[in-house]
This record gives structure tokens, sequence and C-alpha cells, in this order.
């Protein structure tokens, strides 16, 4: 019995150290549809999970499926006060996202592979957002 209890609380600690490992969570608006990796990101508002370090992985919630990119964390000295996004127009005409800054954090994450994108183009602004 105690060995039973022993081995529930071990594997709930591992449980719970897997969970804080992933980063923390926040519900993030795309405005414009945009490629993220080799999947497209439609518009609308997705759980995410963002990295803890410098470096890492942002993870994309759409549906039952799971976006994952490799991201750099740079320091910016504002929290938006909503989700802001870059997106960068391909050849074919679609976007790809190149950077995104959650609302109300203090860092701006650049994806990987970002650096060959052409054209930069900012994400509209969320209507109600200006002052």
């Amino acid at each position: 019995m105690r060995k039973q209890i022993l081995n529930g609380l071990l594997v709930s600690a591992l449980f719970a150290g897997a969970a804080l490992a992933q980063g923390k969570q926040q519900s993030v608006e795309f405005y414009l549809d945009g490629k993220v990796g080799t999947e497209v990101v439609k518009k609308g508002s997705y759980k995410v999970t963002l990295p803890e370090g410098t470096q890492g992985q942002v993870a994309i919630k759409v549906g039952k499926k799971v976006i994952t990119a490799n991201v750099t964390k740079k320091d910016i000295a504002n929290a938006p006060e909503a989700d802001k996004m870059t997106y960068a127009t391909n050849d074919d005409g679609t976007r790809t996202v190149t950077s995104l800054t959650p609302k109300g954090q203090k860092y701006t994450l650049v994806f990987e592979g970002s650096e060959v994108a052409k054209q930069p183009t900012p994400a509209p602004a969320k209507p109600g957002s200006q002052k």
C-alpha cells in the first residue's frame, strides 16, 4: 500500500515537472492567416505555449494538432496591450509568421528561418486598440 502511494506521488511529480518545463501558456490572437513552419495557422485565437529561456520552441494548439517552431526571444522595452505579429509575404502569395509579441510580455519571439523573409508585412491593429 505504502509503495503504491509513493509510486503515485512520484508519477504526479513527474507530470507536474513536465508541465512546468513546457513553458507558460497564453491565448494569442492571430489577425491574418500565416504559415508557422510548414503548417498554416488560420486567423483566430489559439492557446500558445511560450518558451522559458532565450531560445526554445513555441507550441500552437490548432484543434487537435500542435504546431511547433523554434524561436529566439528578444527583449523589448514596453509590453504591448494587444498581440502583435510580423508576417513575410512569400513568392506564392502566402504569408509566413516571422515574429510574435504576446500581449503583456516584454519580449518578441523571432521565428527560426525568418531571416529569409522577403517582404515583412505588419499585421493590422486589432480594432479599438489604437488610442
